[in-house]
């Protein structure tokens, strides 16, 4: 009897200790300094509007894959990456829609951007662009490169053909042809 009191104390104490332990952790979410969009776009090093084309994972981040319409701010290439944390409350933009577009505020001279939702980068809404192009302007286009130039490739080392060989098919249809006219004809006339 003394036992089971003894057990039945030992777990209400370790389930007690459990719930204030579960408590008092501190909740993880993200914390910035507010700012407006003159200040976000100001610290970025790339301000431009995209479209996700392919969200990929590396390590505890997300990678996007992205297709660049407009940069208002630094240089970037039409195709780019950025990357970010998975997790929200680390700031990080989560999982991104594919096919969605999004406005970036990035840090980073070149691929793969950095961007959190500390820095300003979310979902284009007409609000948002509104302010990023009353703060930085209307922007450039992002167009795509030009396709490369045509190069003429050698197939074979040997000669072209001569002209007599590749019309030889041709010459000895036309024969068959009028000599089969002929065999028709004579056929006819008996």
């Amino acid at each position: 009897m003394l036992m089971r009191v003894v057990r039945v104390l030992v777990a209400a104490f370790l389930a007690v200790s459990g719930l204030v332990l579960a408590t008092s952790a501190p909740a993880f979410a993200c914390k910035c300094q507010a700012a407006d969009i003159d200040q976000q776009a100001e610290r970025a090093d790339a301000v431009f509007l995209a479209t996700v084309e392919e969200v990929s994972e590396v390590g505890s981040r997300f990678e996007y894959s992205l297709t660049a319409t407009r940069a208002y701010k630094g240089v970037v290439d039409r195709t780019t990456t950025v990357r970010s944390n998975q997790a929200t409350a680390a700031c990080g933009l989560g999982n991104l829609e594919v096919g969605s577009d999004y406005l970036f505020l990035v840090t980073g001279d070149a691929p793969p951007f950095a961007a959190s939702t500390c820095g300003g980068s979310g979902p284009a809404t007409t609000a948002r662009i509104n302010q990023v192009e009353k703060a930085l302007g209307s922007g450039d286009a992002v167009n795509p490169p030009p396709p490369p130039a045509p190069t003429m490739t050698k197939v074979e080392e040997s000669a072209p053909a001569p002209v007599s060989r590749l019309a030889a098919p041709g010459g000895a249809l036309v024969l068959v042809g009028f000599l089969g006219l002929l065999v028709v004809g004579r056929l006819a006339r008996r």
